[in-house]
């Protein structure tokens, strides 16, 4: 059976005690929610710091509870580093609220490394400057429970929203692919898959034919998802589960 889970980067870490004193919110979950105690073995996870992502990495961390009324610490027993085993970068065009904040769960958990949103033609959430603060907070919190739920040591890196036509093509590195709804595509399973991949997946009712057009001539591999029309959520779950599943 999994232990229980807590992310340790809002924790602080007492070196010569070898001592985490937990965080306020993440301490409330594991007492008042998970209902643990003094003596209960935990999984800590913990991101590095760098912000290379095909450096990134981090630790799972096995640790032993001691509650103290509000405050509660854990000792360290064991350690285990754990790097990005591909990278995994998932450009998804913006999505109503539920369908987003779903495919971000499913982006966590099936080892997506960087998501980079884009506000399509077709793209029907509109979102201020100054509503951004707010939601990028809300969007990095579901990203890090979901790596959580799923024991992964580094959540997804999410940059903010930048409109289709302004987005950097030539930032991407290594093989890039879009699910389209049209004839001529390849199945990922006939394809072989290097270390970096780039997933461009579009809003509900796919990218427009400009956007499709500017895809290819930017050297996207048009790819299918199957012979089903999916929510643009399910094709998230769907193409990078594909990919992870076919990287190991």
């Amino acid at each position: 059976m999994s232990l229980p889970r807590l992310r340790l980067e809002n924790c602080h870490f007492d070196s010569a005690k070898n001592l985490w004193q937990i965080s306020r919110d993440e301490a409330h979950h594991l007492v008042h929610v998970r209902r643990l105690y003094t003596g209960s073995l935990v999984e800590g996870l913990l991101c590095g710091a760098s912000n290379d992502l095909t450096e990134k990495q981090g630790k799972k961390i096995l640790l032993k509870l001691d509650c103290q009324g509000d405050n509660v610490f854990a000792r360290e027993i064991k350690q285990e580093e754990e790097a990005n085993e591909f990278e995994l970068v998932l450009l998804l065009a913006l999505l109503k609220s539920d369908q987003w904040e779903d495919a971000l769960r499913f982006a966590a958990q099936t080892g997506v490394t960087h998501i980079a949103p884009l506000i399509a033609e077709r793209s029907i959430p509109k979102i201020t400057q100054e509503e951004l603060p707010k939601k990028m907070l809300r969007w990095n919190k579901i990203l890090d429970e979901a790596t959580k739920q799923s024991s992964a040591v580094v959540p997804p890196h999410l940059a903010e929203p930048v409109s289709f036509i302004n987005f950097d093509f030539d930032s991407l590195s290594g093989q890039r692919f879009v699910a389209l709804l049209a004839d001529s595509t390849v199945s990922l399973k006939d394809i072989k898959l290097g270390y970096s991949v780039a997933l461009a997946i579009g809003p509900e009712g796919d990218w427009s034919p400009q956007e499709a057009k500017t895809l290819l001539e930017n050297n996207f591999t048009p790819i299918t998802l199957g012979k089903r029309i999916l929510k643009a959520s399910t094709a998230v779950a769907v193409g990078c589960g594909a990919i992870s599943i076919l990287k190991r």
